[in-house]
This record gives C-alpha cells, sequence and structure tokens, in this order.
C-alpha cells in the first residue's frame, strides 16, 4: 500500500496501518503521532467516535471509515482493506453475511506473545472463534492477570494494563493445543458455512436436555466458556455416540410426557442435532449436565429472546417450558386464534402472559396432563369421525363458528370425543369426534338470534368463497329477498333475510357438506331430474356455487342412492 500525494484532506503525519490491524488500534495510533486526542482525529474523519458499529468488522457503517482514511491517507480503498484484512479474515467478515459482522467480540482479546513482538491490537483477536493464538500456540486473554480486570484496546498500544500498569512483557502465557473446530472454521469463504452449522449446534449444546435451542450471545462469551461450549458443539456435529447419548437423556429427562404425546417433542433438540449432523467418525461422548457458565445469572448475559423469559421465570426448572410454535405443533397445526381461546377459556395457562406471541411460553407437564384428560380408546367407536375430516370443514359452513369453540368444548368435555392411542401422530391426528352430536350442537340456528351479522359472515351462511359471495349479491336472485336500499349500511345484513333463504332455498354446498354427500352426484341427481339452479355462480379460484328451490332436497333424498357410489357424472369437454 503507497502513500499518495498530499491533499487538504491529508493527515500532517501519514503512516500505514500493520498488516491485519484492527481499524480503532489503527486510529488510536495514528492520533498519538499527530498529537491529538482519538476524538478529535474522528471528528477530522468525519465519524462518530462513539459509534461502535464504525469499528465492528463486517458492519456496513465500517466501510464509512475506510472512506474515511482512504481520503486523509491518500491510498486507494483495495490497498487499505487487503492491509487491514488478513487473507483468512478476508472472507470471514463479509457485510450482511451471516456467521460474519455478528462474531465480533464485545470485549478485548490479546496474544501477550504477539505484543511482545509488535504493540498493535489485531483484527483476528476480534473474532469470538479465535480463542487460541496460532502462531505461538498460546491462548488469549481478556483480563489481566495482575489486576484482574477487563483489558483495553489501549493495553495493546503502549504495552502497559490501563489500571494497574503492570507490563504486558511481563505477564506470564500458557501453551495450549488449537482446537480443531477453530482450525476449521477460520479458514476463509468455505469456512462460513461450517461456522454457521457450529453455532447452531452450540445452541443445543448449551442446555441439551432443554425442549427447545437457546439462542445465544456468542460475542459475550468470554473464552473459557466459549472453548467449552464449542467443543461440546464440535463432539455433537461429529460423534454418532454423542448425539445418541443425547436422545437416551432426553427420553429419560421426558418419560412421563411421552407417554401422553409420544417422544416428538421430547426429542426436538435430538432431531435438530440429527439434521445438523456432519458424521458420526468422532469417538467419544459429551457431559451434558454441567453448565459451560458458572451461575445462573452469567447464563441470563448470555441467553437471548424466549430462553431469557424462561430461565427468570423458571430458574432450574426452564426445561419444562415450551415456545407457543411448539405447542401449535404438537397440537397439530392449530392456528394461533384457536390456540388464543384455549388460554381465554383456562385451559392453558401461559406463564408469561405479558410477553410478545413469539415469546409465550407453556409447562409442557401442564399440558400433557389437560391432553390426559381426553377420553381414550384403542379402536374407533361408531359414529365418530377423525377431528380433521369434520371440523375444519364444517367451521367453513356454520356462521361464527371456528375451530377454538370446537376445542374449547372438547376439552372441557361438552362435545363427546375420544383419542386413538393406536394412531400415530399429533394429538389432533388421533382426536375424534361425535359427529351426530357435532352438528346438534353447532348449527345455524344459533345465528338467527342476532338482528344482523357482518357480511364477513356470509362465506360461511353460503359455504363458499367472497368473490362468489359477492358476484351473488349483484344477482336478480338476491335483490329480489333483499333490500339493499333499507339497510343502514351495506356492511351488515339483516338475519331475518339469510333466514327467508334458508328456509325457502336449498343451498346445495352446505346441504351436501351436512348430509355427507357428493356435490358432483348431487348435481347429477338434480340435473336428470331437470331442475335447475336459480343462480349459479363459479367465480375465479372459486368452486361453483348453487341454489335451488327447496323441493330439490327430496328428490336428493329420493334418487341420490339410486346412482352408483363412484358415480362422478359424464365429462364433457369445455368449449370456450
Amino acid at each position: 500500500m503507497e502513500l499518495g500525494s498530499r491533499d487538504e484532506y491529508s493527515l500532517a503525519i501519514r503512516y500505514q496501518p500493520m498488516a491485519g490491524e484492527s481499524v480503532k488500534s489503527f486510529l488510536l495510533r495514528l492520533a498519538k503521532v499527530n498529537a491529538c486526542s482519538f476524538k478529535e482525529l474522528a471528528t477530522f474523519l468525519g465519524i462518530n467516535a462513539r459509534d461502535k458499529t464504525k469499528f465492528t468488522p463486517g458492519s456496513p457503517s465500517e466501510q464509512q471509515v475506510y472512506e474515511s482514511l482512504v481520503k486523509a491517507l491518500n491510498v486507494s480503498h483495495k490497498g487499505l482493506h487487503e492491509r487491514l484484512r488478513t487473507p483468512e479474515m478476508k472472507e470471514l467478515w463479509v457485510p450482511n453475511v451471516k456467521g460474519t459482522s455478528e462474531m465480533k467480540i464485545r470485549g478485548v482479546r490479546l496474544c501477550v506473545s504477539c505484543l511482545s513482538e509488535s504493540l498493535y491490537h489485531r483484527q483476528a483477536w476480534q473474532h469470538a472463534m479465535y480463542c487460541v493464538c496460532p502462531k505461538h500456540n498460546e491462548q488469549l486473554i481478556e483480563v489481566c492477570p495482575n489486576c484482574d480486570l477487563v483489558l483495553e484496546i489501549e493495553t495493546c498500544i503502549g504495552g502497559r494494563c490501563s489500571h494497574c500498569a503492570s507490563a504486558v512483557a511481563g505477564w506470564q502465557t500458557c501453551s495450549v493445543d488449537i482446537p480443531t473446530w477453530q482450525q476449521q472454521v477460520l479458514q476463509g469463504s468455505e469456512s462460513r458455512t461450517l461456522l454457521v452449522v457450529l453455532l447452531k449446534m452450540a445452541m443445543i449444546a448449551v442446555r441439551p436436555t432443554d425442549l427447545f435451542p437457546s439462542d445465544i450471545r456468542v460475542s459475550d462469551m468470554r473464552i473459557n466458556e466459549l472453548k467449552t461450549l464449542m467443543d461440546k458443539a464440535w463432539v455433537l456435529l461429529h460423534s454418532g455416540s454423542a448425539r445418541t447419548a443425547l436422545k437416551e437423556a432426553l427420553l429419560l429427562r421426558w418419560s412421563g410426557v411421552a407417554e401422553v404425546f409420544g417422544d416428538a417433542l421430547p426429542l426436538t433438540l435430538y432431531r435438530e442435532s440429527q439434521q445438523l449432523a456432519l458424521g458420526s467418525a468422532l469417538s467419544g461422548t459429551i457431559e451434558l449436565v454441567p453448565s459451560v457458565f458458572d451461575t445462573k445469572a452469567r447464563m441470563l448475559e448470555i441467553v437471548k429472546s424466549t430462553k431469557r423469559f424462561a430461565l427468570r421465570l423458571e430458574g432450574e426448572k426452564t426445561s419444562e417450558l415450551i415456545q407457543e410454535s411448539q405447542l401449535l405443533w404438537q397440537l397439530g397445526g392449530v392456528k394461533p386464534r384457536a390456540l388464543k381461546q384455549l388460554k381465554e377459556a383456562g385451559i392453558f395457562t401461559q406463564v408469561n402472559p405479558d410477553s410478545a406471541r413469539k415469546d409465550a411460553l407453556f409447562r409442557l407437564e401442564d399440558v400433557a396432563a389437560k391432553v390426559s384428560e381426553l377420553e381414550t380408546s384403542e379402536s374407533v367407536i361408531d359414529g365418530y369421525v377423525p377431528y380433521e375430516e369434520l371440523v375444519p370443514s364444517a367451521c367453513k359452513f356454520i356462521v361464527g363458528l371456528d375451530e377454538g369453540n370446537v376445542l374449547v368444548d372438547i376439552f372441557k368435555q361438552d362435545l363427546p370425543a375420544f383419542l386413538l392411542i393406536t394412531k400415530t401422530g399429533t394429538t389432533i391426528d388421533q382426536l375424534f369426534v361425535d359427529r351426530e352430536a357435532f352438528y346438534r350442537k353447532y348449527h345455524e340456528s344459533e345465528m338467527f338470534k342476532h338482528q344482523t351479522i357482518p357480511v364477513t359472515y356470509l362465506p360461511s351462511f353460503f359455504g363458499t368463497k367472497m368473490p362468489n359471495v359477492e358476484v351473488l349479491l349483484a344477482t336478480k336472485f338476491t335483490r329480489d329477498i333483499i333490500d339493499f336500499n333499507s339497510l343502514e349500511d351495506g356492511f351488515h345484513i339483516p338475519t331475518h333475510y339469510l333466514k327467508q333463504i334458508h328456509d325457502d332455498f336449498l343451498i346445495l354446498n352446505k346441504w351436501a357438506h351436512t348430509h355427507k354427500k357428493s356435490k358432483t352426484k348431487c348435481l347429477c341427481v338434480l340435473k336428470s331430474a331437470k331442475l335447475e339452479p336459480l343462480v349459479r355462480v363459479n367465480e375465479k379460484n372459486c368452486t361453483s356455487f348453487e341454489i335451488y328451490p327447496k323441493s330439490a332436497e327430496q328428490i336428493l333424498f329420493d334418487r341420490y342412492d339410486e346412482l352408483a357410489p363412484n358415480y362422478t357424472g359424464k365429462k364433457k369437454r369445455r368449449t370456450k
């Protein structure tokens, strides 16, 4: 890197940075030779000295510092970048690439032997995974061995501790082997994928007997904590026996819950570790129980988000808590709205009700206790049908009914249901509901107790999608029944108009669903009887929708069974 000719933007004294030097270290040394403070130099360069992101390798803000230095030193951007970035670091700190900029540690680390050779702060020391100096096989330090206070970057430039003034040259060193994971993840662009996988496995290894991973602040971890955690994560990535030990520990820990739910949820972390695994050749296992942190308070400083809520709420019993997304999955894809109704009804209790939904937590054993209260059977009982075959589709045809209402009634045992324990899958997969009791309990008559209903309820009433409903409301058939001119607004429909349609006509979609008949066969029966619909609508992305005279119902009762069970009608080629 060559310094160019001076101009009005140049510093009084210019010189090149050391190879691989951190940006802040270079700025501090540059301020010293120009006889000014770091703040004064930052002001001259047009940067905010207090903005830490300016000195974070790989961050977009760092590029602003580079551009300012290019003008002040009269050098090329490429030359400055190649000087400050060592070859192994160049591809590990790329703006907006996951696994790069967030790996900068918040504190200061240093290699005593490196500083004995040359006093400046190396950029590589800022990388969280850079724990052992590969040149001297020496573990980096992050506190002064004399006063035990955290190091500052000025120590690397002045050669003395900023707190006790002890000389770096007199500090003792300790020779250690370079961890295999450090060698592998600090090799450039080809190791970025490995770094991301290792970090994901570390989220499992930090609390391996929990029900969901722990998101962690790697940049805040101490060297000994990080080394212990990454050693565990590396073994889990490459040892089949270690993952088997994890599986056995989880099954032992959650044996009671597995009897209710099966082992799918308790083995969440094992399943994720298997997906992340890079092999099984490495021998040995890991200690699952000891924590990598000295105290619970220290763990609270490192874990983030949902797990932090769990630790604050449950302390040592945090592993009993599951996330809302896990509960929805365990119940079989229940929608968040339905879960909200279950919570409001007191079926499930959220242990942190004031948190955001993504951080909502539930005690798994309490959930299992509620599920175990349901009736069970080893075989299907006559008159009962799978929940998934009945309820979701019925909610589309019964105004004001949704799955949350049904599930609340099931858990309160107000609707006959049972779990088929011989069937595998989630709770909803195993759930069977009494069909006749369902239709006795949920029907349209409840709707007619209200004077008006919102237009948004009409798709359920007519059993079709909103585009079909919008066209239907504009037809002469509907206009002859509903006096839209007398309505106070167009968003609420008087229920007496809808009751007239319900009583005097046959809505084919709803009739076929309620009587568990094939709509195609119903259309064939009515066509053979030469009965045409009063109105037919078939908008784009919607199935056809028909309304017939009430007499059509008796025709269907009389002639439906005359058709062959697999009769689908004659297919005709459509003409444009």
